[in-house]
């Protein structure tokens, strides 16, 4: 008796910085490729929907089909109308029927939500969250991102939509955000913030796997080096107390480029969420286990979770 294999699972995850997709198989990952999101900049809007498609359709390997599509997009995303309005880091996919193109070229069910929400729905049942009950998810890259899922429900706001809680005000820095505020924790300890700071310091540093690495080799020989890090972990910190105390959960997971450097910056953050005994927060904080693949996992399981159209 002839058996057929259960359709892929896709998943994209936009981010600032890059556009990683990936291809499921049940949970078995069987391709992958992340595009500088710039380069979708440089085609006409009426052309980013058949490209994402072209690319998905260049991965699915021979003989296998479709059978979903979720996407993470940073946001503000529309969880009503599913479109992107984030015109300040992914302009490329703000303000067009994205999701109803995707829908209509693939002719599968397609969903969309935030990057953070769906890195943490990865974590949640694919990764670092597994067995939690309430659990905090803090991307920090291009920007920052946070969502929080209870019992695997993401927490909304009362207009139904993700609270962007990444744009808290953490310092008195004059620092203008783009949101509005002065001191956004985005704007002092993004992966975005650490890197222009360290390059003050090391002017051809480069981010890929190896950075973690050769900045633990600096730390030890450039105390300006590892004064960054230590002052990074505190800005970090200052956010998390903040999301600890309010939202309580049992379990905070940091993903996101500049996580792979938690313990380079673990020390300035423990500095920051030392409190009084009856005010302490629960501070079991870990790394992702899912790495930088968290939201295209997460974006690949979102259609099934909500069983979406």
């Amino acid at each position: 008796m002839m058996t057929h294999a259960l359709p892929l699972r896709a998943g994209i995850d936009m981010g600032g910085t890059g556009t990683r997709i990936i291809l499921l198989a049940g949970e078995q990952e069987v391709a992958s490729e992340t595009i500088p999101t710039a380069w979708f900049d440089t085609l006409p809007q009426d052309q980013r929907a058949r490209a994402l498609v072209d690319i998905i359709c260049r991965l699915r390997p021979v003989g296998q089909r479709l059978g979903s599509l979720g996407i993470g997009a940073s946001g503000p995303v529309n969880n009503v109308t599913e479109i992107i309005e984030n015109n300040d880091t992914l302009a490329c996919f703000s303000d067009y029927p994205l999701v109803a193109e995707l829908r209509e070229l693939l002719a599968v069910p397609v969903a969309i939500d935030n990057d953070a929400v769906v890195a943490a729905l990865g974590e949640y049942h694919l990764g670092a969250g597994r067995g939690s009950e309430r659990m905090l998810m803090v991307t920090l890259g291009t920007g920052i991102g946070v969502a929080l899922l209870d019992k695997g429900k993401p927490l909304r706001g009362s207009d139904g939509q993700h609270p962007e809680a990444g744009h808290i005000t953490v310092s008195s820095e004059p620092v203008h955000c783009y949101c509005g505020l002065q001191g956004c924790w985005e704007m002092l300890a993004s992966r975005s913030q650490l890197q222009k700071q360290l390059r003050r310091e090391i002017p051809n540093l480069k981010w890929d796997a190896s950075t973690p690495a050769v900045l633990s080799e600096m730390m030890a020989a450039r105390p300006a080096v590892a004064g960054i890090l230590h002052h990074y972990g505190q800005v970090v910190g200052c956010g998390l107390n903040t999301l600890l105390t309010l939202y309580g959960p049992d379990a905070t997971v940091l993903s996101g480029s500049a996580a792979a450097l938690l313990p380079l910056f673990q020390s300035g953050m423990d500095a920051v969420m030392t409190r009084a005994e009856g005010y302490a927060v629960n501070r079991k904080i870990t790394h992702s286990s899912l790495g930088d693949a968290a939201g295209a996992l997460g974006a690949a399981i979102l259609p099934t979770l909500r069983g979406t159209r």
